[in-house]
């Protein structure tokens, strides 16, 4: 495995010792340089996976040193180091390209050890995710008709990907919608990668996965102590995408007490930190994803309405994988492609009867779930399973229309809706029996559906039909649905 060479830059040879022998203890390589310009003239010659740089040097100061090298080496990860807190130090240095700043503490240990060995792994993830990246574009560049086959084998996502090359250039909120796995990041990230600001940070932020307290710290940072365990000043979320772009990944799960401070984080491009009283200013463009129909969350107390209309500027909606067959093709011998290379299998063909049993699978999963299942499927290569494994599954009706119309066909009443003539009797027989069953099929491919996008979790299930556990439990009886062994609650 490759050991990551760090740079330590600082002109205090007892600090150098102290953190020379730190990093060794922790398996990483050390390269010690004195002042900024030694560093600079090294750079080019030897690879070098993070900077350690100190603020106050020399001759050249460690923000001299920072500008210098964001010129020649952009992608190389630089971790500020300074004896003080200095607030006006740490934003000057995060908007010139730093990722990080550490104080020094003034307790033997040099510094809070924790802390750095943290910010370095962190350091090292951005370097692999960066490289990782790079890869999969190159890899989508050069497939002819996997990379490129959702954005342009289906009207659906021509459709969308117009909408993307209309606003890119543009500095509004767009709001992103769709159900789980359909690509809304994707398009996210295609905003930023064809707009003017393309070449700063692209930041996303998941709402759901950190409860308030934190969440509010991500986003807009705090001061040192702030709270129990803030022993330094940390910029947020937006300060680290300044001039870039933020991505607020499902929206909807955000609570309302912060959907406040957002709001005038919109109006403003002004905030303050966690535990500050100094206003803070960011130019950002702000995106946003949501799998739930805010308008809904609106009625329900769970979303203010302005800061919806501020963020739905534009919209795009993203349509279903089940909307877009036409891209199933594609993408699934992109993603085989793609996974028979990284874990060093054989490639390998898909038979007529299991491209056939793709195209019928309704994909309540989407995007994400196809390629889960070439991920699967390239490693095992067991054709039969994967058959097995979607003909488990209803597939969807070939004709199924994407959005039903209102109002029943004259010949087939819809469940629910009063058919009676004026003046005359209810239908009877068979006519009603066949509502009913059509009603009961509807019901049944809505409830499969749910349970196998949450992977039989029913209570996620129940609550994304918008009904009660009890009531999808006596629906499930009633569709004929059985629960399969170890079923979740």
């Amino acid at each position: 495995m490759h050991t990551a060479r760090i740079a330590i830059v600082d002109d205090d040879r007892l600090f150098v010792e102290y953190l020379t022998t730190f990093l060794r203890s922790r398996g990483y390589e050390p390269v010690v340089y004195s002042d900024g310009a030694a560093l600079l003239k090294a750079v080019p010659a030897g690879q070098l996976d993070a900077v350690l740089l100190d603020v106050l040097m020399p001759r050249m100061n460690g923000l001299e040193t920072l500008q210098a090298l964001r010129a020649t080496t952009p992608g190389l990860p630089v971790i500020m180091l300074s004896g003080q807190q200095m607030p006006a130090t740490i934003v000057e240095a995060v908007r010139l390209g730093a990722i990080d700043y550490v104080v020094k503490s003034s307790e033997s240990a040099g510094l809070q050890e924790a802390d750095l060995e943290a910010t370095i792994c962190r350091a090292l993830e951005r370097v692999t995710l960066t490289e990782e990246v790079a890869r999969l574009e190159g890899q989508l560049a050069e497939a002819p008709d996997g990379a490129q086959v959702c954005w342009s084998s289906g009207s659906a996502m021509r459709d969308v990907m117009t909408m993307v090359e209309r606003v890119a250039d543009s500095d509004v909120s767009v709001l992103i919608s769709g159900e789980s796995g359909v690509g809304k990041e994707v398009i996210a990230r295609e905003l930023h990668r064809r707009s003017a600001r393309r070449l700063k940070q692209f930041v996303k932020v998941n709402c759901a996965a950190l409860p308030s307290e934190l969440l509010e710290s991500e986003l807009f940072g705090h001061e040192r102590g702030a709270f129990t365990g803030a022993q330094n000043t940390r910029i947020g979320k937006f300060e680290f995408a300044h001039e870039g772009s933020i991505l607020l990944d499902e929206i909807s799960e955000m609570p309302v007490a912060l959907q406040a401070k957002l709001l005038h984080v919109l109006q403003d491009q002004q905030f303050t930190r966690l535990g500050g009283n100094r206003p803070v200013s960011v130019d950002v463009r702000v995106m946003a994803t949501t799998n739930r129909p805010l308008d809904e969350i609106i009625r329900g107390g769970q979303f203010r309405e302005d800061l919806y209309y501020r963020l739905q500027v534009i919209e795009i909606r993203v349509p279903p994988l089940r909307a877009r067959r036409e891209e199933i093709r594609g993408l699934q011998e992109f993603f085989l492609r793609r996974y028979a290379e990284r874990y060093g299998r054989p490639s390998i063909k898909l038979s007529a009867d299991l491209r056939d049993a793709l195209l019928a699978h309704s994909w309540p999963g989407n995007v994400r779930e196809l390629e889960n299942m070439m991920k699967r499927f390239a490693i095992l290569q067991d054709e039969a399973l994967l058959l097995s494994d979607l003909r488990r599954r209803p597939p969807e009706p070939a004709s199924a229309p994407v959005a039903q119309p209102t109002r029943a066909p004259d010949d087939l009443p819809s469940a629910g809706v009063d058919t009676a003539e004026p003046g005359g009797s209810e239908p009877t027989g068979p006519l009603r029996e066949l509502a009913r069953a059509a009603a009961l099929s509807a019901e049944r491919r809505a409830i499969q559906q749910a349970l196998d996008q949450f992977h039989w979790n029913r209570r996620k299930a129940a609550q994304r039909l918008g009904v009660s556990y009890k009531t999808l439990l006596n629906k499930m009886k009633e569709c004929g649905i059985s629960d399969p062994a170890g079923s979740v609650e």
